[in-house]
């Protein structure tokens, strides 16, 4: 894996760590509602449940990511299959996010634009 693939899938799973903040832990701050466009508190804590959920898959895809970045000086295909399928996975929920809230494309472009310059980048040198 060259550089920019490790950085851009670094930077995936820093972003993906993020959410997980904002989801799990800060959940109930009005100033995280607005970024998810939920409009009182009465519809966060309706969500809380779920979106704390939610914070945890994004947790462990970031995880994944970074196991696979260290796993990739050992024992470099199980690292580069890490990386690849997080990504994967990360590029799909930013798919399913822009098809079903339409108003939230820029979340799909920042949760699914890092992982998807690492995949270009990968598939760039690998058939270079």
């Amino acid at each position: 894996m060259n550089r920019v693939v490790q950085i851009f899938a670094g930077l995936a799973g820093v972003i993906h760590v993020l959410f997980f903040v904002m989801e799990s832990i800060l959940w109930m701050n009005p100033d995280v509602h607005s970024v998810f466009q939920v409009q009182n508190l009465a519809d966060a804590e309706i969500l809380y449940v779920y979106v704390q959920n939610q914070g945890f898959y994004n947790l462990f895809l970031a995880f994944g990511t970074f196991t696979g970045l260290f796993l990739y000086n050992r024992k470099p295909e199980v690292g580069k299959a890490f990386v690849i399928y997080t990504c994967l996975f990360m590029i799909g929920a930013a798919a399913v996010l822009r098809f079903t809230i339409p108003a939230m494309s820029t979340g799909m472009f920042i949760q699914g634009g890092p992982p998807l310059i690492a995949l270009a980048a990968l598939a760039y040198t690998s058939f270079k």
